[in-house]
């Protein structure tokens, strides 16, 4: 008892006696954890965030390895466990973007000072804090999660070339793993930290080529290639029992597959080649370059309409490290890093998330620059000018969260209305009532709003109506039914205007709903067109959807067709029958199906380190602070 108590005393004298770092540091972490849940409660959604969240939905039950567009599986196995614990909510969908994206404020600070100074590394975690696209990002995406492992598997390589430690080339290795089992694009980020590797070495005049630096590389390699087993084992063994394999194997390794066709062809990205001459010389139109430049000053563009700041300082301290007097490796590390992501990603994905690594990569150049700037400005009333420009971009920061951003499913201070929908449902509307979805809201939003409700499209219901004569049974039951309307004829479709019937169709029904029922809810979100912001705001919010409530007498048989499976995206949500999914494979070998149970095990293996991995940072923290020996 006497020595327990001794430890807690060690333990919280250990506390008190922390440097301001640490302070600083926590303050950091606390003050991004609430900018990040905040975005993630009230952020809008977007088009793939609303087939991820219900692709993760039972995805470790159901025995999933990974999803057809993916070829990963950690996010949505990490998600499918949050959604046992937390409900399948707005909150919970986003839960690896906060929890990550938090972790990451810490990681950059690592990455940072293993090439400029503690203050400096200081300024990067704060500078991550606030970062606006990175706050922004905070959505059920793969991205954010993807980047921690990313930068904390950087900086632990960089350790490991100055150490030689083959422990930290293992642990850089896991990172990397766990990365690329939750984005497959991180694996363009090894390449670069290998020439990196040789610069390195080269610059302080050890041998490139020898027997311990191969092993060391080999066994990263090894380490990276073991959380690559569930994908690999995935598409061989479906490809083996059905021929075909997930689509991004399909458009590297089996092109002009019929059968990929059959299921894919619906994907947008099915068949399209990477347009390295639009990346580098421009006139493409064919990724979204509609204003015919370069596909790279693109890329570069969406950081500029979400971060301008952090791409200003970033490409000026990039500029200032190769100059004699504060040359610094840091701007090789840059560019190696971007050498094969940028033009890769660049050339066939024209998506914001995907870049999410250029400002993370930036902010320690930007953190460099300001903290340059800082030591040439006099004190102010004795305190460090760097005080002064931090506070300057926080409030920069938080007013440029609440405006309109392209990129971005701005804002992050006004609740959008799928957020509102959900809340309203969970309180309002019982699990055994009828849920009728206006057709113009966009099929990923109906069901991730009422995928665990009964629900029917309006244009559905509108069938059973005049078509209940034919169904089975003669029962009927008095239903409460729930209407829901899109008050902005076009809720995340962008199609509605050319189908002028449709349009008509929906808004008569409303209107028999209003005659029949009645009006219970307007949901209303912030104005997406202007700025919003908490109080002064309050005016600049419009009607999304009308809740209408009302009775019908239908057969019981109408519930059937409620419950049938919704399948979208190729899967069915929930996978209520694995087995029925059309990338399910069978194994008829011995062999293949131990195959199969160790990439499982190792589906297992990546979730816990996932889980624990932001630890590591920290315990590096405490070790810093020598409060663990």
């Amino acid at each position: 008892m006497e020595e327990s108590s001794k430890v807690l005393d060690n333990f919280i004298d250990k506390l008190f006696s922390l440097s301001k770092t640490t302070y600083f540091l926590a303050g950091f972490v606390i003050l991004g954890l609430i900018l990040r849940i905040m975005a993630a409660i009230n952020l809008s959604v977007q088009a793939d965030d609303m087939h991820f969240v219900t692709h993760a939905i039972n995805f470790i039950s159901a025995g999933r390895l990974e999803t057809y567009d993916q070829s990963s599986g950690l996010w949505f196995a990490f998600t499918s466990i949050i959604y046992k614990i937390l409900g399948t909510t707005q909150l919970a969908s986003r839960f690896a973007a906060i929890f990550f994206g938090t972790a990451t404020i810490i990681s950059i600070y690592f990455l940072t000072k293993e090439f400029f100074s503690k203050r400096v590394a200081l300024i990067s975690a704060f500078l991550l804090s606030i970062a606006t696209f990175h706050i922004n990002s905070t959505m059920a995406e793969m991205d954010v999660m993807a980047m921690f492992f990313v930068i904390t598997g950087m900086f632990v390589f960089i350790r490991a070339l100055k150490s030689e430690n083959p422990m930290l080339y293992i642990i850089s290795g896991i990172f990397f793993g766990l990365a690329i089992y939750t984005k497959v694009y991180p694996v363009l980020f090894i390449p670069s930290l290998f020439l990196y590797a040789v610069y390195y070495w080269k610059k302080n005049n050890s041998p490139i080529f020898s027997r311990n630096k191969f092993e060391k590389i080999f066994i990263f390699c090894l380490i990276v290639l073991i959380f690559s087993l569930p994908a690999l084992t995935h598409n061989y063994l479906l490809y083996k029992d059905k021929g075909f394999m997930d689509l991004q194997f399909s458009q590297h390794f089996d092109e002009n597959n019929p059968i990929s066709e059959k299921f894919y062809g619906f994907d947008p990205i099915y068949g399209e080649n990477n347009d390295w001459r639009g990346f580098f010389l421009g006139n493409s139109i064919k990724h979204g370059g509609d204003d015919h430049s370069p596909l790279f000053i693109l890329t570069f563009k969406f950081i500029y309409l979400t971060n301008p700041l952090i791409l200003f300082l970033g490409l000026i301290g990039f500029l200032l490290v190769w100059m004699k007097k504060f040359k610094n490796n840091y701007g090789t590390f840059f560019i190696l890093s971007i050498l094969f992501a940028l033009p890769f990603l660049g050339s066939i994905i024209l998506l914001p998330k995907h870049y999410l690594f250029l400002e993370a990569l930036l902010i320690p150049l930007a953190a460099n620059l300001l903290n340059e700037v800082s030591k040439r400005i006099p004190k102010i009333n004795n305190k460090d000018s760097i005080y002064i420009i931090a506070s300057i971009i926080l409030i920069y920061s938080l007013i440029f969260l609440g405006m309109p951003t392209g990129g971005t499913a701005h804002p992050i201070y006004g609740k959008s209305y799928i957020g509102g929908m959900i809340d309203f449902k969970d309180k309002n509307i019982p699990q055994d009532a009828l849920v009728v979805v206006d057709s113009r809201i966009y099929r990923g939003q109906m069901n991730w709003m009422f995928q665990n409700r009964r629900y029917l499209d309006a244009a559905e219901f509108l069938n059973v109506i005049n078509n209940q004569d034919k169904l089975p049974g003669n029962n009927t039951v008095q239903v409460n039914v729930y209407y829901i309307e899109c008050v902005y004829d076009d809720c995340g479709w962008g199609t509605i205007n050319g189908q002028p019937e449709l349009n008509k169709t929906m808004d008569d029904f409303a209107l028999a709903f209003q005659n029949q029922g009645s009006l219970i809810k307007t949901i209303q979100e912030p104005n997406r067109k202007q700025s919003y912001y908490p109080i002064i705001s309050s005016n600049n919010k419009v009607d999304a959807l009308n809740v209408y409530h009302s009775t019908f007498t239908l057969k019981n048989s109408v519930f059937n067709i409620a419950d049938l499976p919704k399948n979208w995206f190729a899967y069915y949500i929930g996978y209520p029958e694995p087995s029925q999914e059309f990338d399910y494979y069978t194994t008829y070998s011995s062999l293949d199906s131990a195959l199969d149970k160790i990439a499982h095990w190792v589906v297992i293996l990546a979730l816990i380190l996932a889980v624990l991995s932001p630890l590591y940072p920290l315990y590096l923290l405490g070790k810093e602070e020598n409060i663990i020996a």
